[in-house]
């Protein structure tokens, strides 16, 4: 007994070792291609790494998974039968003097044949010169031999046939090893996206999508020690922001509208930190204002009093509140006894005023009471919105059919360098047991754009 337990062990050790220096051989080969010298932007798909993270959801899961969805990316790619051969990390890249969506990339041919037949029967490709095929609108090209084939998409409609002549002859090419991109060839992740400003990563497991970004800030001068009115974890929707925006975006978003929540009036008072809160649903009176015939027939006007369910919102921000009050009056926008702000300055909902200490509230709800209180933090930006708690708060089909599929969002941003951020993000999917990827594209599948046309119709009350 003994004796065959160790030969199962060396049995099970050895398939191990061969499946994963099977993987391992994969990348060093996938990483030996070579991209074009004026490459300057990459985007890679980690297909081995995505392979194998889904088949470990389906071997922990494998209830959650309709036959379509038992395959794995490679499986998915050669059901395809495109003729082409998968190699373990796809690169995509952009070229300097070429428009930022005109994309490139290339692959080897496993079936010459089989290629043919897919380009002219899946793809619906016309031949314009030999072995040079485009799509019919001319965003989609390609152009192949006996053993690779280059492509590009292009939105821009621009000529493309130098640039893949040059891709298939390896002309002006350098090897990622050897360019800019080095590091990228030993990244994990699922996906992941580097340029002159920007380095992304993606990752895809079950029940969640991990994103994280670090990137170079021209918007937002970070406060030097971040902090941030204590919000409720329970909230619908929260966020904060702690930093200056920088005098040319606030020039470029001046818009000149009345608006209070306009960008122009945004700009004009803010100084150095918001909030935004939704905590729930609150029942506001609202005034309807309607006409009615009278007995002589004339036709008067006729006030309704109708109660409205709205979300319960505050925002906080650091502004001058006299100049703030000031301008409401100004406008003939504020009622002073009660704090009400015009329904022309904020439409919709009706809102409330009150400042002091160089802080203003904004809220719906009118007994809501300005906090100062602030807690330190390592970030200077957050954002976090409860899908499940959004659905049970709104009525728009496209929230409710679609955005069902998600349960949480949150982002988080902090300072790392000089005008340099780092963005981390997770979504969370309602259901936990299933792979992220896979529950994306039965979402997009199942038509994620067919609830975009719908009717909604909004009483919008006149506030007097």
């Amino acid at each position: 007994m003994k004796k065959f337990l160790k030969i199962t062990a060396a049995i099970v050790i050895l398939l191990l070792l061969c499946y994963f220096g099977f993987f391992k051989y994969r990348q060093i080969q996938a990483n030996k291609i070579s991209i074009p010298v004026s490459t300057d932007a990459l985007f890679k798909i980690n297909v081995d790494e995505l392979y194998k993270t889904i088949a470990v959801s389906y071997l922990k899961h494998p209830g959650q998974y309709s036959g379509a969805d038992k395959r794995g990316i490679k499986e998915r790619l050669t059901d395809l039968n495109t003729g082409l051969k998968i190699p373990a990390n796809i690169y995509i890249y952009t070229l300097k003097g070429r428009a930022k969506n005109t994309f490139f990339s290339c692959f080897e041919i496993a079936d010459s044949l089989a290629f043919n037949r897919f380009i002219l029967k899946k793809l619906a490709l016309i031949k314009k010169e030999a072995h040079f095929f485009q799509s019919a609108d001319s965003t989609f090209c390609l152009l192949f031999n006996n053993r690779t084939v280059s492509l590009a998409f292009t939105l821009k409609k621009e000529p493309v046939k130098n640039i893949l002549e040059e891709i298939q002859a390896q002309k002006n090419m350098v090897k990622i090893s050897d360019s800019k991109f080095e590091q990228m060839a030993s990244f994990s992740d699922h996906l992941s996206f580097q340029n002159e400003e920007t380095l992304s990563k993606v990752n895809f497991t079950d029940g969640k999508i991990d994103f994280n970004s670090e990137l170079m800030n021209r918007w937002i001068e970070p406060a030097a020690e971040p902090k941030h009115r204590i919000l409720n974890p329970q909230s619908t929707v929260s966020m904060w922001l702690n930093g200056k925006f920088k005098p040319a975006l606030s020039k470029k978003n001046a818009a000149g509208s009345l608006s209070l929540l306009s960008k122009d009036s945004f700009f004009r008072f803010y100084k150095d930190y918001v909030d935004f809160e939704w905590t729930n649903t609150i029942t506001q009176v609202d005034t309807i204002v309607g006409y009615e015939y009278n007995d002589n027939f004339e036709q008067v006007e006729k006030k309704i009093l109708q109660d409205r369910k709205i979300p319960s919102i505050t925002i906080n921000l650091n502004a001058d509140d006299k100049a703030v009050n000031t301008y409401l009056k100004s406008l003939g926008a504020l009622d002073q006894s009660t704090g009400k702000i015009s329904s022309a300055m904020i439409p919709l909902y009706q809102f409330y005023f009150k400042g002091s200490n160089g802080t203003v509230q904004l809220s719906t709800v009118q007994s809501a009471k300005p906090d100062l209180k602030r807690a330190s933090s390592d970030d200077f930006f957050y954002f976090k919105v409860d899908f499940k708690k959004l659905i049970k708060q709104t009525s728009i089909p496209l929230i409710a059919d679609k955005l069902g599929t998600f349960s949480q969002l949150e982002i988080k941003a902090k300072s790392i360098e000089k005008d340099k951020i780092k963005l981390e993000s997770e979504l969370l999917f309602l259901n936990e047991d299933s792979n992220a990827l896979i529950q994306l594209l039965n979402l997009f599948k199942n038509g994620f754009n067919s609830s975009l046309n719908f009717n909604s119709n909004v009483d919008i009350p006149v506030n007097k």
